[in-house]
């Protein structure tokens, strides 16, 4: 009984959930970052447009750099980089993308801020798995906190 009243509250509430991995090749010093989300959330948190209140517009491509660009940020020591859009797919349920951000060479901070969907859902949750120098570590950000500042030196 208790597993069909589980079943039921799911399916009356949906996840709000995100996936990014980061990760950081030091001999490169290129940061591979990847993102999944729920398509149909997605397309919602894109028509909100930009933090700053602007409109997110261009073509598909362009409005998901833009979208990714204002949700997702990472801060060597203050200063953030700017990630390239590799690939995109979509299965009409999830969306996947990789990017890429050239790095520093000595770095002592790291800071991740992740607010995809934050303005949608109070009970978002933007998992991260972060790896930098051998190092990796789990973080859950949400609709309240989502900013990490990671030691790496």
């Amino acid at each position: 009984m208790k597993v069909l009243s589980l079943f039921i509250l799911l399916l009356i509430h949906p996840v709000h959930v995100s996936l990014t991995g980061i990760e950081y090749d030091k001999m490169n010093r290129v940061w591979t970052v990847f993102v999944k989300v729920y398509s149909d959330d997605l397309a919602v948190d894109i028509d909100l447009g930009l933090s700053s209140g602007e409109e997110i517009s261009g073509e598909e491509t362009e409005r998901y750099i833009q979208y990714i660009a204002d949700r997702l940020m990472i801060m060597e020591d203050d200063r953030l980089l700017k990630m390239k859009l590799m690939n995109t797919e979509s299965d009409g349920m999830e969306h996947r993308f990789s990017l890429e951000a050239a790095g520093g060479k000595r770095v002592r901070n790291v800071t991740v801020v992740n607010r995809i969907m934050a303005r949608l859902y109070d009970d978002q949750a933007n998992m991260l798995l972060f790896s930098y120098d051998g190092m990796e570590e789990g973080y859950r950000f949400t609709a309240s906190d989502t900013m990490k500042i990671y030691k790496v030196k």
